[in-house]
């Protein structure tokens, strides 16, 4: 990481969405892994394709390429995020995340 650089600290989470006998949905942790990013703004042009793609992005980060293990969700400081897209940057990979109405309980053995 650079120094110095604004840090955020997440929980990369893959998650199996599972039905109960009723037919209700629910998720299920499959793994979870804390890493640490950094945090940049979005730019104009990832802010109007969200907007032409109705795909809203609210957070984006970087975090070094080796750490992410193709999960789906992020948990940064209690909200659940989906990871919408990632680009590869060298040693980091980008992650473009948008918020969802997930609660921590709402998943199955996620604490």
């Amino acid at each position: 990481m650079y120094p110095n650089s604004p840090n955020i600290r997440l929980k990369l989470l893959t998650l199996n969405q599972i039905q109960n006998s009723i037919g209700t949905s629910s998720f299920q942790l499959h793994s979870s892994k804390e890493v640490i990013g950094i945090n940049f703004s979005i730019t104009s042009n990832e802010y109007y394709e969200s907007k032409r793609t109705d795909i809203k992005i609210d957070l984006a980060l970087k975090i070094q390429s080796f750490l992410f293990n193709h999960s789906q969700y992020a948990d940064i400081d209690g909200s659940i995020y989906k990871i919408e897209r990632t680009y590869q940057v060298g040693q980091f990979i980008e992650l473009y995340l948008s918020k969802t109405n997930i609660r921590k309980s709402d998943i199955i053995g996620y604490a």
